[in-house]
Parts: structure tokens; C-alpha cells; sequence
């Protein structure tokens, strides 16, 4: 019996060492590779600079980004849901973005996506928002993915937040 064991754990570690590659999809695109730098702490109603790295190992290119602010947990799951960060609005100049550098070459209606030009493989993008944070004391967050505009098997997200203070 003890051999047996041995040899099923054996098969478990082999066919993780040898299965598929999580950084790429079934196709056998890369997917991106996200870093985001933004402060730990930020006073209410200043205007604070997210910038995004989005690098793109490959294979292959990356056609457009698109990057896109998500509502950052669950209230049942994770306790209280922060403060969002960038909202969803009902226009595409969404008041808590101060401005963005490059320009996006397009923005969703609710100004939570943004569109920008692609990234050979090999190549990175960086991308700055300068975000308006909230005036309410406490957590401000999103999830914020990216993913290729042309196939959005390849996509990463990454948690930004930071403490509002006085």
C-alpha cells in the first residue's frame, strides 16, 4: 500500500511539473505581465498617480490593451467592500480620473474601460492614471485587469488600494 501511495504522488508531482504552463493560454499565447505602483496612503480628495506596467512576455503580440477598473471584493466573502477608486459613471469622462498618460484610444461608456495600443512581444506599455481619491477616511480600491483586445484568454488582474486619510 505505502508503494502505491508513493507512486500516485509521484504522477501528481511529474504532472504538475509537466502540465500546462498557467502563464499561457490554451492557444499558447503569454499572458501579460502586470505591476502597479501606487501609494499606501493617500490624503481625501488629492490626486494620486496609478502607473501600470503591462509587460507582454509572448509568444506572440499583444493587438490592444485594455485596462479595466473592477469593484474590489465581495461583501459577503471579504468583509466591507472599500471605496471604489474609479467608479462606474454614465459617461466616458469619468470624474475620478484627473487624466491618463498615453492617451487611450478609446473609453468604454461607463469610463471603467480603456483601450489603448498594443504591445509587441517582448515589449512593455506603461501607463499612468491620475486618480481623484475619495473624500471618506478608510480603504479605496480596485481590481484592475488588463487583457490583449483581441483575445481575452490573456488577461492578469492585480488589487490597487490605499488607506484615505485626513
Amino acid at each position: 500500500m505505502p508503494r502505491a501511495i508513493h507512486a500516485v504522488a509521484a504522477l501528481l508531482l511529474l504532472a504538475a511539473c509537466f502540465g500546462p504552463d498557467p502563464n499561457l493560454t490554451d492557444d499558447g499565447k503569454g499572458l501579460p505581465v502586470l505591476t502597479v505602483e501606487f501609494p499606501e496612503k493617500s490624503p481625501a480628495g488629492s490626486v494620486q498617480t496609478a502607473t501600470l506596467t503591462v509587460d507582454n512576455p509572448g509568444p506572440g503580440d499583444i493587438g490592444s490593451v485594455v485596462v479595466t477598473f473592477v469593484t474590489a471584493g465581495i461583501a459577503a466573502v471579504s468583509g466591507p467592500i472599500p471605496a471604489e477608486l474609479v467608479p462606474i459613471t454614465t459617461t466616458p469622462d469619468n470624474p475620478a480620473i484627473a487624466g491618463i498618460t498615453p492617451e487611450p484610444t478609446d473609453v468604454s461608456d461607463d469610463g471603467i474601460v480603456y483601450v489603448f495600443e498594443g504591445v509587441e512581444e517582448g515589449g512593455s506599455l506603461e501607463i499612468a492614471f491620475d486618480i481623484r481619491i475619495p473624500d471618506e477616511p478608510g480603504p479605496a480600491a480596485n481590481s484592475i485587469t488588463v487583457y490583449a483586445g483581441e483575445d481575452t484568454d490573456r488577461i492578469r488582474g492585480v488589487r490597487v488600494e490605499t488607506e484615505v486619510t485626513r
